[in-house]
C-alpha cells in the first residue's frame, strides 16, 4: 500500500486529482444541487467532447510536439459533414468520411513538421487559420441546423441512462491508452519525446513517428467535430473555437509535459473533468459566463505552478540524495 501511495504521490496528474476532489467534496457540501446524479451526468456529458479532442492531442505533446489546429479541425470536419448530410448523404457513411478527412488534417501538419520542419506550433497555428477559411467557404458563412435524427442521437442520445457520447469518450480514451501503454508505436511517441536525436540513432523512423502522431491527434478531432455536431443538431464554422486553447489546457494541467516523453491519456481525462468541474460550478453559482475563462486560467495557472514547485523540490531532494549516497560510497 505504501509502495502504491509514493507511486500515486509521483505521478504527474497527482495534483490535479486532489485538486478535482476537493474541488468535488467542498462543493458538494455547499450545494446539494451539485450533488445529484442529473449534475453528474451534466459535467460527464459537457467533459466528453473536451476529453475527445484532448485525447488525440496527447500523443502529440509526448513528442514534444504541439497542434493548435485541434478545435478548427473538428469544426471543419462538423461543417463539411453536416453539409454533406443535409445533401442526403447516409449518416452511416458520415464517420468514415470524417475521420478520412481528420487523417487527410493530421498528413498535412506532419508534412509540415517531418518533412518541411517548421516548428510544431508555426505549422499548426497556421493550419488553424487555413481550416478557418475553407470552414466559413464551405458554410457560406451561414448556419446548419436540423440534422437527420440518427446522427445526432450519438450527440444527445442515451443507452440506458448513459448519455451516448460519454460512452464514445469513453471508448476513445480506452483505446489510446491502449495504443501508447501497450503497443510499439506507444512506446516509440514516448521515445522520440524523451530523446529525438537518440530516437534518431536508434533506427527509430522518426518521421513516421511524428506523422502518426499528427494523423491520430486530427482524427480524434475528427471524431469529436462529428459528435460535436450531432450535440448541437447544428454546424457552423466558428464552434470549435472554445476548445482552442482549452484542450492543451485539459492535457498539460493533466501532467502531460510540453517538453515531451511524460504523461498520458488517464492525465488528461482528470484534466479535461477538472477543468469541466470548475466550469460547472460557476454556472451553478451564477457567474457570468464572461468571467468564467478568467476563472478557469487562475485555476490552471496555479495547478501548474503547485506542479512545477513540486517537482523542483523533488529533484531537489533526489539531487541531494544522490549526493550523499556518492560520498558514503567514496567514503567506503
Amino acid at each position: 500500500m505504501k509502495n502504491i501511495w509514493r507511486g500515486f504521490r509521483q505521478s504527474r496528474p497527482f495534483f490535479c486529482v486532489i485538486a478535482l476532489m476537493l474541488a468535488v467534496l467542498l462543493y458538494s457540501l455547499k450545494s446539494p444541487e451539485f450533488r445529484t446524479s442529473d449534475n453528474f451526468w451534466t459535467v460527464l456529458r459537457q467533459a466528453s467532447l473536451l476529453l475527445i479532442l484532448s485525447t488525440g492531442l496527447t500523443a502529440v505533446l509526448i513528442t514534444g510536439g504541439m497542434d493548435l489546429s485541434v478545435g478548427q479541425t473538428a469544426a471543419f470536419v462538423g461543417c463539411v459533414c453536416s453539409q454533406l448530410l443535409k445533401k442526403d448523404v447516409p449518416f452511416i457513411a458520415i464517420f468514415p468520411i470524417g475521420l478520412l478527412l481528420g487523417a487527410l488534417v493530421g498528413l498535412l501538419n506532419g508534412f509540415l513538421v517531418a518533412a518541411v520542419r517548421l516548428p510544431s506550433f508555426v505549422a499548426t497555428y497556421a493550419s488553424n487559420w487555413v481550416l478557418k477559411g475553407v470552414s466559413i467557404i464551405v458554410m457560406a458563412g451561414a448556419v446548419i441546423f436540423g440534422l437527420p435524427s440518427g446522427f445526432t442521437w450519438f450527440g444527445v442520445g442515451y443507452i440506458g441512462f448513459v448519455p451516448v457520447i460519454t460512452i464514445m469518450a469513453a471508448l476513445v480514451v480506452l483505446l489510446a491508452w491502449f495504443l501508447l501503454q501497450r503497443t510499439t508505436w506507444g512506446r516509440d511517441l514516448y521515445a522520440y519525446g524523451s530523446n529525438a536525436e537518440a530516437a534518431l540513432y536508434s533506427a527509430m523512423d522518426v518521421d513516421r513517428t511524428v506523422y502518426s502522431a499528427f494523423i491520430f491527434c486530427s482524427m480524434t478531432a475528427a471524431f469529436g467535430g462529428l459528435l460535436m455536431s450531432a450535440r448541437l443538431n447544428a454546424a457552423e464554422a466558428a464552434m470549435g473555437d472554445a476548445f482552442g486553447l482549452q484542450t492543451v489546457a485539459a492535457v498539460v494541467v493533466g501532467g502531460t509535459s510540453m517538453l515531451g516523453g511524460e504523461g498520458g491519456v488517464s492525465g488528461t481525462a482528470v484534466g479535461a473533468l477538472f477543468l469541466t468541474v470548475i466550469v460547472n460550478i460557476m454556472n451553478l453559482e451564477g457567474i457570468p459566463s464572461t468571467a468564467q475563462p478568467m476563472v478557469v486560467g487562475v485555476a490552471i495557472i496555479a495547478m501548474v505552478l503547485v506542479d512545477s514547485a513540486s517537482r523542483a523540490r523533488g529533484e531537489r531532494v533526489g539531487g541531494k540524495s544522490a549526493g550523499s549516497a556518492g560520498r558514503s560510497g567514496s567514503g567506503a
